[in-house]
This record gives C-alpha cells, sequence and structure tokens, in this order.
C-alpha cells in the first residue's frame, strides 16, 4: 500500500497522521517456522539485515499464539525519534560481503519501525479499518514489552510508529527534527497493494540555490551545480520535475544562443544562469528529489556554493540568521564562520543528542582561539524565545535541543560546548566519565597506554566504556548507566576505587595528584571531574585551539600508538562519520548498571 504524494496535509475526523521515515519500505514476516524480510518489491532483504531477523529469533517464544504475525514497516537508522539516516540503510542494502554486513549490523544496527498489522495469529487483518488495525498493533507492542514510539535509547530492533490525531503537532516534530515529512491516512481504510489515495504523504523539502551547468535537449536533463570549497564547479543534481514548457524553452534558447554545444549533443554553458531549487535532502552529494522552484536572475553563480546549500539541509527557525560568514575563525586552517557553522550542520544529527536536556556552557570566542573567549553560563537577554532554558539557583541555562538552538549558539560563535553529566530532569548522573590528562601534548602516548589499562581493569569487572578524544591533549573513557541507576555518591565511591588500584597497580604511570607541579610527569586520572556541578567537553565539540580539532568519540581498536590528536580536524570528522559512524551510537543501549552494582556491592561490604 503506497500513499500518494500531495503538498497539502488533508484535514478533518476522517485522518489520522503519523511520521514518515526515511528508508526501506518492508514487511516483516514472523513465525516458528520461517522469519523474513521482503522489499515493497518482493525482493528479500534478510542478507542485507541479520540484526533484525536475529531479534525477532531471540523474542519469537514469547508471541504465544500470536504467530503467524505480518507487520508493514519501515528498515530505519534513526538519528533522533522523528529521522532516519536514508544515507546509511541505503548503503546497508548495497552490501554484498558477509563480513561487512554482519560488522555494519553490530556497529551500528537498524531499526524495524512497523505502522500497520496485518496479520495475528490465524486473523487476517488487512481488510479491517486502519484504526483498528493500529490499536491491536499498539497492544500487541505492549504485550511484548515492544517501545510503542521510536527510541533512540532503546536497543529493541522492534519499534511501533504511533498515530497522532494533531496533524499541526506532529509536523512540527517533524520540522524540529529534520524528519522526511508525515503520512496522512484515512482511519477507515483497508490494506490493499499499490497507490492509494487513502494515504497520503506530505514531505520536509528544502530550498537552495545552484546554476545551470548543462543542458540535454534529448532528454530535457538539466544539471545543476555549486561552488566547492576549492572554487571549482560541483554537479549535484540533474533537474527535471518542476519546469513549465515556456522556461524549459527559455533556457534551449539561452544555451543555444551562449552555450557551446558538445559532441554528445549536450549544452555547456560558463556558470551565469542561478535557480531556485527544491530538494528532500543531500545525500552522497547529491540532492535528492529535486525540482525547480524560481529563477534567480539578481543573484551571481558565485553565491550558489556549496556551503549555502549544506546549511539550507535543516529546516531552521526564521529567526536563526547567519553574520559576518567571511570572518576567519581558524586562520591556520584557512577556515571561516560559515565553515565552522558548516561543520555544526554536518555533524548536528549525531551532535545533538549529546547536548540535548543538558543544562550548557559554552566558551565563546568572537574573534576565533587567537583572540579572548568567555565562558557562557546563562542565557543573554537577546536569546531569541524559540531556545529552551532550564534554570538554576542563579540565572537560567541554555539547552540546545534542537537544529535552530544549535546554529544560533555557532554563529554567537559559541566554539565550545560543555555539558554536564546529568540531564535536567534528574540530579543523578546518566554516565560515568574518566578524564585521562597526560603531562603535555608531547605526552600523548602516555594517554594511550593509560587507556589501554584502565580499559584492561574495567574490562576485568566486566564493565564496558567508551573512548573520546579530548580534543586537546588527553583522552577520555565513559561508561554509560541507566538514569537514577547511582548517585552520585555512589559513582564517586566506584570512581575512587578505579583510581585507587590505577596508582596500585601503575604507580609510574597515573597520578591523582592535583598540584601540577607535583605530578611528576605522570598521567593525572581525574577522577574528581565526575561530580554535581561538573562539565565536560561534549562529543563531537570543536576545540578552541588553532587547528580546530575535536572531542571525539573512538573505537577501541583505533586507541593505539598511531593515534594522534591533531589528526582528527573538523574537515577529517565529517569524512570519518560518512566512513565509520559514531563509535558512540550505540553507547546509550549499553548501560553498565548490572557490574557497577556488583563492585558497589563489594565495595559496601568490605
Amino acid at each position: 500500500m503506497q500513499p500518494t504524494l500531495i503538498d497539502t496535509v488533508p484535514t478533518g475526523e476522517s485522518w489520522q497522521y503519523e511520521v514518515k521515515y526515511d528508508g526501506f519500505r518492508a514487511l516483516f514476516y514472523l513465525s516458528r517456522e520461517k522469519i523474513s524480510l521482503t522489499s515493497r518489491n518482493g525482493r528479500s532483504l534478510d542478507l542485507y539485515f541479520p540484526e533484525l531477523l536475529l531479534f525477532a529469533s531471540e523474542i519469537i517464544n514469547s508471541f504465544d499464539d500470536s504467530l503467524p504475525v505480518m507487520l508493514d514497516g519501515e528498515i530505519t537508522a534513526l538519528e533522533n525519534p522523528n529521522k532516519s539516516n536514508f544515507e546509511y540503510v541505503q548503503q546497508r542494502g548495497r552490501m554484498k560481503n558477509s563480513e561487512m554486513i554482519n560488522s555494519a549490523a553490530d556497529r551500528r544496527p537498524v531499526v524495524f519501525l512497523a505502522f500497520d498489522l496485518l496479520r495475528l495469529g490465524e486473523e487476517d487483518l488487512s481488510s479491517s479499518p486502519l484504526k483498528m488495525r493500529k490499536q491491536k498493533l499498539k497492544e500487541w507492542g505492549k504485550q511484548h514489552k515492544l517501545p510503542v514510539e521510536p527510541s533512540i535509547d532503546d536497543k529493541k530492533a522492534i519499534q511501533l510508529i504511533p498515530p497522532f490525531e494533531n496533524k499541526e503537532l506532529i509536523w512540527d516534530h517533524v520540522i524540529l527534527n529534520d524528519g522526511e515529512g508525515i503520512v496522512a491516512k484515512k482511519k477507515n481504510s483497508e490494506w490493499k497493494k499499490g497507490k492509494t489515495t487513502d494515504w497520503m504523504k506530505i514531505k520536509n523539502y528544502k530550498t537552495a540555490d545552484v546554476f545551470i551547468k548543462s543542458y540535454n535537449p534529448a532528454n530535457h536533463y538539466i544539471d545543476v551545480a555549486v561552488i566547492d570549497d576549492h572554487g571549482n564547479s560541483l554537479t549535484v543534481a540533474q533537474l527535471y520535475h518542476g519546469l513549465s514548457a515556456d522556461e524549459r524553452n527559455a533556457i534551449l534558447t539561452i544555451m543555444k544562443q551562449n552555450g557551446t554545444l558538445t559532441g554528445s549533443g549536450t549544452y555547456m554553458i560558463h556558470p551565469s544562469i542561478c535557480l531556485t531549487v527544491k530538494y528532500l535532502s543531500y545525500t552522497n552529494g547529491v540532492l535528492r528529489e529535486p525540482s525547480f522552484l524560481s529563477f534567480q536572475l539578481k543573484k551571481s553563480y558565485e553565491e550558489c556554493t556549496i556551503q549555502q546549500l549544506i546549511l539550507s539541509t535543516k529546516s531552521l527557525h526564521p529567526s536563526v540568521k547567519f553574520t559576518n560568514l567571511d570572518k576567519p575563525i581558524f586562520p591556520k586552517k584557512s577556515l571561516n564562520k560559515s565553515d565552522y557553522l558548516t561543520y555544526l550542520m554536518q555533524i548536528s544529527d549525531v551532535f545533538l543528542p549529546f547536548l540535548k536536556d543538558r543544562a550548557l556552557t559554552v566558551i565563546r570566542y568572537p574573534h576565533g582561539p587567537a583572540g579572548e573567549s568567555f565562558y557562557q553560563k546563562n542565557k543573554p537577554e537577546y536569546t531569541p524565545d524559540f531556545i529552551h532554558t532550564a534554570p538554576s539557583n542563579s540565572h537560567d541555562y541554555i539547552l540546545c535541543q534542537d537544529y535552530s538552538s544549535l546554529l544560533w549558539l555557532g554563529n554567537q560563535l559559541a566554539l565550545e560546548f560543555h555539558v554536564p553529566f546529568q540531564t535536567i530532569d534528574t540530579n543523578n548522573p546518566v554516565e560515568i566519565v574518566f578524564d585521562l590528562d597526560p603531562p603535555s601534548a608531547n605526552d600523548f602516548e602516555l594517554a594511550i597506554e593509560c587507556a589501554i589499562e584502565l580499559n584492561r581493569f574495567l574490562l576485568s569487572l566486566g564493565i564496558h566504556s567508551f573512548p573520546k578524544l579530548s580534543g586537546n591533549k588527553g583522552l577520555q573513557l565513559y561508561i554509560p548507566i541507566s538514569k537514577d541507576s547511582f548517585s552520585y555518591e555512589e559513582t564517586r565511591k566506584f570512581t575512587a576505587f578505579t583510581a585507587d588500584y590505577c596508582i596500585a597497580s601503575f604507580p609510574h604511570l597515573f597520578t591523582t595528584e592535583r598540584l601540577i607541579k607535583n605530578r611528576q610527569n605522570l598521567l593525572y586520572l581525574d577522577y574528581l571531574q565526575h561530580a554535581y556541578g561538573k562539565t565536560i567537553i561534549a562529543p563531537y565539540s570543536p576545540r578552541g585551539n588553532e587547528d580546530g580539532t575535536v572531542a571525539l568519540p573512538l573505537y577501541w581498536d583505533e586507541v593505539n600508538s598511531k593515534l594522534s590528536p591533531k589528526d582528527f580536524t573538523m574537515e577529517k570528522t565529517i569524512i570519518r562519520l560518512k566512513n565509520k559512524g559514531c563509535p558512540f551510537g550505540q553507547m546509550r543501549q549499553q548501560p553498565q548498571d548490572q557490574p557497577i552494582a556488583v563492585v558497589l556491592e563489594h565495595l559496601n561490604r568490605s
């Protein structure tokens, strides 16, 4: 059953609404004899997403007499509860090597988001009204302890998509979280194969400015481009839709008069004709679903840059304005303010989860790292209304909850983002962090050696940790814990115990001496920093140094003698993220409560 694309959300009592996710549509069949994933076109997807089949096989014994089950839904890679990373799902769907598939499934498993229930036991539900099917799906999900709405913090591989009655509310959620769009569905609709007007999809299109590079009269495709970071023309789409016959003929006339006809029958033209296009997303260097909107006769092609394209890829609050984009920020790296904002936009999907619901402290550098800087904990008087805040005894903290907040702070040249170890809804930590601080940047190998030894000890306790570059000279080890599982008093017992072990076992490596002059060139294991009211540099935050390095999450196999903090600048972080994904992507789904509780129980007895 495929929805029809429209421009305006239908309204009325007969409609309900769901978030539309950008992934692979699939039918998920579950029985004791067979578990299978089938694409909309009837192709088996079992090979490409083994983690979904594994999860289903692990829980199928709890289904009792409800088998077989047929779910309709979307295979997704959740960036947030309202957005899937289509680029990653597409990449997974193209893998052929089983070793690569299993490695990807382990590092970043996908999630099947079910929005319909077509069979439950012996009952064929496809001809039942949608509202009834959704209710049965919710009951079935609750019965088997599956999330009834998408969650990036839940490791269950089958989750549900709930319906909404309020279209404004759901659309606001989609815009705020850069979702693909929404689907409006008639409450009494039956499930049928093929396209239907009982389901309508409305997409969250963005706009960008491009210029015409070439035109092919044979198929009427127009290559459109932007200027890349090196001043070269970069093709970003083949444009066909949205142009009227008169507009297409006008372009052909201009191309014949001013362009050059190539041997292939295509007209090439020097950059001059600028257009505004709408598009769904910018994926793998290409605009998805591009469509012509208007000519921009007063715009120079030099304004159609890759940076303005990237800055258009999220829907921002209208009051977010960018100023002084040419201002040098990291002159050693030839990076200006526009480059910095572009980094924030590109990194935002993995950066924001580490900022959300945390009382934020930023360090602002009005003239870049070479100039003066200052800490900002409080909300300035000029803070726009869309910025969320959290009250404290003396002031209101800023919360960075969404793209608009992040980019507004970026425009204020907040370069460093520091967060507490707890979220605003609790006084207890949601993570334990060890800060490994070597004497100098030249002693980074000491930090590596100490991190390896500390990790070896933690593993001996059954505790898994996640390493991160501090972005300056050290390393930090994260241990995720469930909210309200431990108090700061309890985590202090654990961190003190761990620090005591390190000093006793490796006195030639570690110290907890606070005075620098007394550390004797040993690594300072800062376990006292993990406390209420303290903060740490957030994962993916830039640092205020001349190299523009990043506080970067790592995989443990990268923590070796080849590792260097200077290798991970903002530009390289973006490339790395596309190639390797986020090492902390599954961290929140792996709380280490049980082994830490065992350690604390032992300490309390001794």
